[in-house]
C-alpha cells in the first residue's frame, strides 16, 4: 500500500513555526506520486490521466461558449432566455381573455366633400341587383365570411373617389384633393367617437416624429403585453416606397381604403402609408432637417402627406442588429415591428402592399375577417389553414371543421404554445386537453394573426426559397417548428409584434412569410385563417387546387403547396387565382373590369357579369393588381 503521512508529522514542533512545513517539503519531494494527505478528506493521487480530463473538459466549454457567443446560427438567445426565466423576468402568461363588448354605435363622419357620410350620397357606394346567378368561389365563401354578394360597376366602386371625374357624365361633386387632409379627417372622426374606445385610444400624428435611433432612447427597448388594456383600434400599414408613382388608380385605391375602413367604422381603423427611403443620401433620424428632406425625396402626395411615416433599413439595424438581416425580401415584418413598438396605441396592425384590391367595401370586408376570427376556435386552427375551403364540398365552416377534426381523430397537433426553448410563451394556459376540448377554447378571443391565404410546414416543403433561412434556434438543422403563409399581407396583434420586437433583437430570424404565424405558435397565441373567397378563371384547375382536401390527408394536414405556379414546378395549378402571392390574372381581371374589355368572343372575362353596357365586379380581394 501506498505510503501515508503520518499524522504526528503534520503536528506543529516546538523548535520554530516553519520546522513541521520543511520537513513535509522534504517528504513530497521524496514521494511525489504516492503521497496522501490524511486530513478527514478523501486521499488524492496525481495521476497525468485526470491532468489530460480536465484539460479535455475545458476545452469542451470553451467551444459550447464560443460556439454560443460567436457561430452566426447560435447566438446566444437561449441563455438569456434561461437567465430570465431564473431570474424571474421571463414575461407573465396571459390569463383567459375577456369577453369582447360592442362598441356601441358608430358616430357619423365627415367625407372629403365636407359632408357626414351618412347623409352624401355622392360618397356612397352602389350595388347592383343583377339577375345572374352569383359566382361560387373555388376557394372560401360569402355566406361563412359574412360578406355581402355585392355587384360594383366601376362607378358604383371608385366613383366617390375619382373616377371618371374628368368625364362630363361624372355626376358627383368633383373634389379638389389636393386639399383633402387625410390624417385630418381620421383624427376628427376619432374625436366624435371617442367615447367608445378605451382611455389608451389617441389620435394617430405623424408629427412630431417618433422613430428615432435606438441609442436615442426615447422609448423603452422593449415593451411587455401588460404594459397596455386595449384601445379597440386597428392600424391598416399601406407598405410604400420614396419615388413610388402615385397613379389614379392607386390614390382612388387608397381613398377607399380610408373612407370605408376608417371613416364609415367611426374610427376603428387608421390607414398610415409607411415609407421606405431606398435612398442612402438621407439619414432622417439626425436631424428634424433631415427628415423633411427625405420626406421631400419620397413624393408623397399631398393629400397623403399627413398619415405617413418614414423608415429605412438603417434604422433596422439600430434595433436589430442581432438578426444581421433587414432588406424587406427577408424581413417584410420589421417596419411593422417597430411600428408597432413607437405607436403602441392599436390593438392589431394590418400590413398592406400597395397592388391589393378591394372590389367591394373594404371596411365592411374587414370588419367581417375580424368577426368570423374571434368566432373561429383555435384546436385544429393551424391544420385547417394547410387546405382550402372548399364551397362545393362543404356547405359551412362547421362542416369543414368537423372534417379536418376527423382526419385528426380529434386531437390537435398545436395544443398551447409549441415549446422552443428560446422562446418564453406569453398565451393563456390550455383550459383542458385537446381531446376533451369540444371547439370551444378560443371562440371569442382575437386572434394574435390573421392569414390571408394557404399555410404550409416549412420544414416539409421542398419548394419554398426560404426553408432553410433560419437563425438563432437550437433545435439542429431543420430548426424548430413554423409555418409559412404567403404573402405577407397579415394582421397581428400588439402583443405578438412586441414578443416578435423583442426576441428579434436577440436574434432570432426567420423568413417574412412565417415570422407572424410561427412565432404565435411559439408565444402560444391565437392563428386565424378565414374562408376569403377565392376564385380561379375556370374549374378546370380545381383538382389541382384542392388535392382531395382533408379526405385525402395522412397526417391531418392539407397536401396544398403555398408556392404553386412557379415555373420548374411539375403539375402546379396555373398561378392564376384573384389571391395570391404573385401572377398576373388579377391585374388583367382588375384592368379589364375598369376599362370595359371583353375577351375575344365578346364575352366579360370571369367573373364579371354585364347588364345594360356595364361590366360588374363581385365583392373579392385582389392580389397582386399590376400597375397600369
Amino acid at each position: 500500500a501506498p505510503a501515508t503521512v503520518p499524522t504526528d508529522r503534520l503536528r506543529p514542533p516546538s523548535k520554530g513555526p516553519h520546522h513541521s512545513s520543511r520537513r513535509f517539503l522534504n517528504h513530497a519531494v521524496a514521494h511525489p506520486t504516492t503521497m496522501r494527505i490524511s486530513l478527514g478528506l478523501a486521499p488524492y493521487r496525481l495521476r497525468p490521466w485526470r491532468l489530460l480530463r480536465s484539460v479535455l473538459a475545458f476545452l469542451a466549454v470553451l467551444y459550447v461558449v464560443c460556439y454560443i457567443f460567436i457561430e452566426e446560427n447560435g447566438p446566444a438567445t437561449w441563455m438569456m432566455h434561461t437567465v430570465d426565466t431564473v431570474r424571474g423576468r421571463a414575461p407573465p402568461r396571459m390569463s383567459p381573455p375577456r369577453p369582447i363588448m360592442s362598441l356601441g354605435p358608430r358616430v357619423p363622419c365627415y367625407g372629403p366633400r365636407g359632408q357626414l357620410l351618412s347623409n352624401s350620397s355622392d360618397d356612397a357606394l352602389t350595388s347592383a341587383h343583377l339577375s345572374q346567378k352569383y359566382p361560387v368561389p373555388f376557394a372560401g365563401s360569402h355566406e361563412e365570411l359574412g360578406l355581402e354578394k355585392s355587384w360594383m360597376s366601376p362607378d358604383g366602386r371608385y366613383g366617390p373617389y375619382g373616377f371618371g371625374e374628368e368625364d362630363k357624365s361624372y355626376s358627383r361633386t368633383v373634389v379638389d384633393w389636393d386639399t383633402v387632409d387625410w390624417g385630418l379627417l381620421q383624427n376628427d372622426c376619432f374625436a366624435l367617437n371617442a367615447h367608445r374606445f378605451t382611455s389608451e385610444a389617441a389620435k394617430f400624428l405623424n408629427n412630431p416624429v417618433r422613430f428615432a435611433w435606438k441609442s436615442a432612447g426615447k422609448v423603452p427597448e422593449d415593451h411587455q403585453w401588460t404594459d397596455f388594456s386595449g384601445s379597440r383600434r386597428t392600424a391598416i400599414i399601406l407598405r410604400a416606397y420614396d419615388g413610388y408613382d402615385y397613379k389614379k388608380r392607386d390614390m382612388q385605391h387608397i381613398r377607399s381604403l380610408i373612407v370605408e375602413a376608417s371613416l364609415r367604422t367611426g374610427g376603428e381603423y387608421v390607414v398610415v402609408l409607411l415609407v421606405h427611403i431606398r435612398s442612402e443620401e438621407f439619414n432622417p433620424w439626425n436631424s428634424p432637417e433631415e427628415y423633411a428632406r427625405a420626406f421631400e425625396h419620397a413624393k408623397i402626395p399631398k393629400e397623403l402627406q399627413s398619415i405617413a411615416v418614414l423608415w429605412n433599413e438603417p434604422l433596422l439595424e439600430s434595433w436589430y442588429p442581432e438578426t444581421l438581416e433587414h432588406r424587406t425580401f427577408w424581413q417584410a415584418f420589421q417596419p411593422l415591428q417597430l411600428f408597432s413598438h413607437y405607436y403602441p396605441e392599436f390593438d392589431h396592425y394590418w400590413q398592406f402592399e400597395m397592388d391589393m384590391r378591394f372590389t367591394g367595401d373594404a371596411g365592411a370586408y374587414l370588419d367581417a375577417v375580424d368577426l368570423w376570427s374571434r368566432k373561429e376556435p383555435r384546436k385544429q386552427a393551424m391544420e385547417r389553414s394547410t387546405f382550402f375551403y372548399d364551397p362545393t364540398v362543404f356547405n359551412t365552416t362547421d362542416e369543414f371543421r368537423a372534417a379536418v377534426d376527423e382526419v385528426n381523430r380529434g386531437r390537435s397537433h398545436v395544443w398551447g404554445p409549441v415549446r422552443v426553448r428560446e422562446v418564453s410563451p406569453i398565451g393563456p394556459r390550455p383550459p383542458t386537453t385537446d381531446e376533451e376540448d369540444n371547439f370551444e377554447w378560443g371562440v371569442g378571443e382575437d386572434a394574435d394573426v390573421i392569414v390571408t391565404s394557404l399555410c404550409a410546414d416549412a420544414r416539409k416543403s421542398t419548394t419554398w426559397i426560404f426553408r432553410g433561412w433560419v437563425y438563432g434556434f437550437r433545435a439542429g438543422k431543420q430548426g424548430p417548428p413554423r409555418y409559412f403563409c404567403p404573402p405577407a399581407i397579415q394582421r397581428g396583434s400588439r402583443a405578438l409584434l412586441h414578443a416578435i420586437h423583442t426576441l428579434q433583437r436577440r436574434g432570432l430570424r426567420i423568413a417574412s412569410e412565417a415570422t407572424l404565424p410561427s412565432f404565435a405558435l411559439w408565444l402560444g397565441l391565437k392563428i386565424s385563417a378565414p374562408p376569403l373567397p377565392n376564385d380561379v378563371p375556370d374549374d378546370e384547375e380545381r383538382a389541382r387546387w384542392m388535392l382531395g382536401g382533408p379526405k385525402a390527408s395522412d397526417d391531418g394536414f392539407g397536401k396544398g403547396d403555398p408556392q404553386w405556379g412557379q415555373p420548374d414546378m411539375i403539375n402546379s395549378p396555373q398561378m392564376s387565382s384573384t389571391f395570391w402571392w404573385a401572377g398576373g390574372w388579377p391585374g388583367e381581371l382588375f384592368e379589364g373590369w375598369l376599362q370595359g374589355k371583353k375577351t375575344q368572343d365578346g364575352k366579360p372575362m370571369y367573373p364579371l357579369k354585364e347588364s345594360e353596357g356595364q361590366l360588374y365586379m363581385p365583392n373579392l380581394m385582389l392580389h397582386p393588381v399590376k400597375r397600369e
